[in-house]
């Protein structure tokens, strides 16, 4: 080969090397009302049947979570998503719930919120906005009635900008080991340690676990 061709090809292979994704597979279990998980980093060939499959960046950061069942992805129910995607900005992190790689959660139907944008400050979560998937619902049969319709597309109009809510971290971290490059944003005087929830009851000593996650304030310390 040429060398004025070979070294611009070997430029583009370490690039694409540095920039690949990182998966990790976590197993997990469900209930009436939860996912939880019960094992963190298993390997792929003792994923078993339930496991979550997580996807990092090359900047140690989590940008997708798939809930997966038998090799496919798990069929959402009214208390879960199937997969929840991170997009990262400027002092933002947007979490995006959705059924499948196209369909956002649902909210009116059954509460679930399709995206939640965490705005930080310091290194704290500052505030967190809900925004709501009304479209759905406004395409679905449940919504044919002209009454019904009418209040709730003044509902969507309202809530354009979306709708503040008390969300102390961010939510999805919950399933993934990465987080925020190690770290976990939480609201300033929020204690994560006395936090409970059975969404982790079965690994919350893990390194991993949210439970004992170094908060995102403490990274320059």
């Amino acid at each position: 080969m040429n060398i004025k061709y070979f070294t611009p090809i070997l430029i583009l292979f370490s690039i694409t090397a540095i920039s690949q994704n990182t998966e990790y597979y976590h197993t997990y279990r469900t209930t009436d009302s939860y996912i939880n998980l019960t094992e963190w980093r298993v390997d792929c060939e003792n994923k078993g049947e339930h496991y979550i499959i997580e996807t990092v960046d090359e900047q140690n950061r989590v940008v997708e979570l798939r809930v997966m069942e038998n090799d496919t992805l798990k069929e959402s129910s009214f208390y879960d998503d199937s997969i929840i995607k991170f997009e990262y900005k400027q002092d933002t992190i947007i979490q995006h719930n959705m059924i499948n790689d196209s369909t956002y959660s649902d909210g009116v139907e059954f509460g679930n919120v399709a995206k939640i944008v965490f705005v930080l400050k310091n290194n704290y979560v500052e505030k967190a906005i809900n925004f709501i998937n009304y479209d759905t619902f406004l395409n679905s049969e449940y919504a044919t009635d002209p009454i019904l319709r009418k209040e709730i597309l003044l509902e969507k109009e309202n809530n354009k900008n979306g709708i503040e809510s008390d969300h102390t971290f961010v939510f999805g971290y919950y399933f993934s080991s990465v987080k925020y490059k190690g770290y976990l944003p939480i609201k300033k005087d929020f204690d994560i340690k006395t936090y409970l929830s059975t969404y982790a009851d079965e690994i919350k000593d893990s390194k991993f676990s949210i439970f004992n996650s170094k908060c995102l304030y403490q990274l320059n310390q």
